[in-house]
């Protein structure tokens, strides 16, 4: 860690849980799940309603018209390979929802396998597209972005964060995933703002700018679980394999991949480059 890190990271032991149900107390319940490592959790806010879980139930909630039930499974300090428990908790449930995993921070950092790690998630969402979920992956970020990273090792980051990200772009939309890119520049140019003290995780405002991103592919698996099936999705451009897709989604800042519901192409969907909002909560 000493040769990685400038200083000690939060470790996640009090981040806020958002545990519980959002929205209107009759009608339908959504179940959304968070999987995977800090960032899921939402590591380095200490408000609940700065989190992942929170901001995306609220949004969920309102463009639906459903109660929203949030479940957490993320555990921070986890690699895509340590999300096998955390997959196999909900997939023997007679329940279904969204689920949202965002994974590959730690992957990065070791010396881990980063084929290996896309072909695992491929088949995480496999499993839980079988067992009824709609899946929403958010791409690796830039780990080296991150001021908390020694510069002799920024660099390297970098690549492995973008390699991986296409990887498991591909992976996860052949599986059956939508796939949002957190690819951005922004936490280059405004760090002091987007990172909380231990200069690694993002802070509530870095968070409040991924949730806009990750909201544009959650409702779209919200909409999906409302409607009983998938509707041709309508997007800026169809992207003609899974692996074409996973090649675009760090050139592409702001886009969400959706899978047709044959699989046989991707439509890419462009959103406009927002503003960072204040915090999660109140966007």
């Amino acid at each position: 860690m000493r040769s990685v890190f400038r200083s000690p990271l939060w470790d996640g032991r009090n981040v806020p849980s958002p545990r519980g149900r959002y929205g209107p107390s009759t009608g339908p319940e959504l179940p959304l799940l968070l999987l995977g490592d800090s960032s899921a959790l939402t590591v380095g806010v200490l408000d609940t309603k700065d989190t992942f879980g929170a901001g995306l139930a609220h949004a969920l909630a309102t463009e639906l018209s459903c109660t929203v039930n949030v479940r957490v499974q993320a555990r921070a300090g986890v690699t895509t390979a340590g999300m096998a428990r955390q997959v196999r908790a909900v997939t023997g449930r007679t329940d279904q929802g969204v689920a949202l995993i965002l994974i590959g921070g730690n992957d990065v950092m070791m010396p881990t396998s980063l084929h290996g790690s896309a072909r695992q998630l491929g088949g995480y969402v496999r499993e839980l597209r079988e067992a009824g979920w709609q899946v929403v992956v958010g791409s690796c970020a830039d780990i080296g972005a991150a001021p908390a990273v020694r510069p002799g090792v920024a660099a390297v980051a970098t690549w492995r964060s973008h390699r991986l990200a296409r990887r498991q772009a591909a992976a996860a939309l052949d599986a059956g995933a939508v796939v949002v890119s957190l690819t951005t520049d922004v936490f280059r140019r405004d760090p002091a703002r987007l990172y909380c003290p231990d200069a690694f995780h993002p802070s509530p405002e870095g968070y409040a700018y991924y949730l806009q991103r990750l909201k544009v592919g959650v409702l779209e698996a919200g909409r999906t679980w409302k409607q009983g099936a998938a509707s041709a999705a309508q997007g800026d451009i169809v992207v003609e394999t899974a692996d074409a897709a996973g090649h675009r989604v760090v050139a592409e800042m702001g886009a969400c991949f959706i899978p047709s519901p044959d699989r046989r192409q991707v439509v890419l969907r462009r959103y406009a480059s927002d503003p960072v909002p204040a915090v999660v909560g109140q966007r």
